[in-house]
């Protein structure tokens, strides 16, 4: 499947409210509460502004169109940029006919270039749940590593979930992975 990362724009407010109407369980678990096209339009209103300060770096995966329109597969996202100690939290999602495809790991490792090269962070984190063996597979397939293991971090349906926590350095080797290109402002 072909793809490209790109800025997220006001104009795809309703392509992501298209999304969390058809969300699956593990799409829900990942995306906010207000899943309605006013809550999408809040939702890039609140990226677009954190990246305009350099508090976040989101993006956009985009896949061929179906008609006119962009359609929306994931999004790979840096937050919590912070500049002193020059780190990032990581995040990503894809919807679910885009799973398994590689896609999001080639959109995280685009990510990743971009944040460490062009953006200059030197730490980047992510987590996942220990029983969500796809998300750690995307993270290993950009170069993260394993550093430790958060008891009971994260509740969902009031069921408690132990979490891995990665990370990667600006002078880890970079996987040879695949990227996917990016579009747009940087």
């Amino acid at each position: 499947m072909s793809a490209i990362l790109s800025a997220w724009q006001s104009e795809d407010a309703e392509m992501l409210g298209a999304v969390y109407e058809r969300a699956d369980d593990v799409l829900l678990s990942n995306i906010p509460d207000d899943r309605t096209i006013d809550g999408a339009r809040t939702w890039i209103e609140t990226v677009t502004g954190a990246e305009a300060t350099g508090d976040l770096c989101a993006r956009a995966i985009v896949g061929p169109a179906t008609g006119a329109d962009r359609r929306i597969l994931g999004n790979v996202m840096a937050s919590g940029i912070e500049h002193r100690h020059s780190s990032a939290w990581v995040s990503y999602w894809s919807v679910a006919e885009a799973r398994g495809q590689g896609l999001v790991s080639a959109g995280l490792r685009s990510l990743v270039d971009l944040l460490h090269d062009e953006l200059g962070i030197h730490r980047l984190e992510l987590g996942y749940r220990v029983n969500n063996p796809a998300s750690a597979a995307v993270a290993r397939n950009a170069g993260f590593l394993v550093e430790g293991r958060e008891r009971e971090k994260l509740r969902y349906d009031g069921i408690r979930y132990d979490t891995e926590v990665c990370a990667r350095l600006a002078g880890d080797p970079r996987h040879g992975g695949t990227r996917i290109p990016i579009t747009g402002p940087r």
